[in-house]
């Protein structure tokens, strides 16, 4: 499909409204512009999405609104990670009530359906397994076709109510037709040891100077296999990805926060030495803390 992207973002806290129906966390795997470009059709009570992005991106995610929310990869130059388990084409992933944390390569397209509760649950939608389902690849196919026709149609032509309420049905049940089991898939070992780093880097406050040694032997596992885990996940090792997490809740702090100083808000993201963060941060983000304090108030 020839998709003609409708909007760039290339800020990751951009990416996403801020919503109580979504709980969400990115982080950008990656310096420079994110380049997020998407584009969408708006039928009533659905949303198909595709999505793409310049810059490797880990995103964990959990749908708390009522209502049915589903992706699949379109394609991919490498395998998009489920909780440290490889998605291949031929799977897709139902959101539920579960939380799921994902990496999404740089320049992987990913299409998703959303649906209100109301059509979701007269289909039978709404009480499916979460997480991912081995799907059937001819159907697979049929449905990434309906959903592109779906989108090229509404950017050509305004289409009556009836017309969009078949949408929704079509959609509904081609994907419905598509699925064929639930894969039970269970987070990868690799995937379990960065969590347990995680655990222990936030009770320490994200502090930059805990070492690796302390990090692999308070998890209980070897340095070279924790260094591993964080490079087979994320593409560095855990000291440049606990960095990455400082960094982006360095911004936070100065785009949500109360405009507290710049120097408190380094601290408070486990920053030691204010000198070095604002080196990298101006390296991941393109500007220095100060701009994005006097973005920020000015916004």
């Amino acid at each position: 499909m020839d998709i003609h992207w409708q909007y760039t973002v290339n800020e990751v806290e951009a990416v996403f409204d801020p919503t109580p129906d979504w709980d969400f966390e990115l982080i950008q795997l990656d310096v420079g512009s994110l380049g997020y470009r998407a584009t969408e059709a708006i039928y009533p009570g659905l949303a198909i999405r595709y999505e793409t992005m310049a810059k490797p991106l880990r995103s964990f995610q959990q749908l708390r609104k009522k209502g049915f929310f589903a992706g699949v990869v379109l394609s991919s130059s490498s395998p998009v990670l489920w909780k440290g388990c490889e998605v291949n084409g031929d799977l897709a992933l139902v959101f539920g009530d579960a939380d799921h944390d994902m990496v999404l390569p740089a320049r992987c397209v990913v299409l998703t359906i959303e649906i209100d509760w109301h059509p979701a649950h007269a289909a039978g939608l709404i009480g499916l397994e979460p997480g991912l389902w081995q799907c059937d690849p001819s159907e697979l196919r049929a449905f990434f076709d309906l959903c592109g026709a779906l989108t090229k149609r509404q950017e050509q032509a305004n289409l009556c109510q009836s017309e969009q309420r078949a949408a929704c049905i079509q959609v509904m049940s081609r994907f419905l037709a598509m699925l064929m089991r639930p894969t039970h898939t269970r987070p990868s070992r690799q995937y379990g040891i960065m969590s347990k780093a995680e655990e222990f880097a936030a009770r320490q406050g994200w502090c930059e100077s805990v070492a690796i040694d302390n990090l692999a032997d308070a998890i209980d596992v070897p340095r070279r296999t924790l260094h591993r885990s964080f490079k087979e996940l994320y593409g560095m090792g855990p000291q440049g990805y606990l960095r990455m997490v400082r960094l982006h809740m360095f911004r936070e702090a100065l785009l949500t926060g109360d405009h507290t100083g710049i120097a408190d808000a380094a601290l408070g993201a486990g920053f030691q030495h204010f000198g070095r963060a604002a080196q990298y941060y101006h390296k991941q983000f393109g500007e220095l803390p100060k701009q994005t304090l006097r973005r920020s108030i000015s916004s």
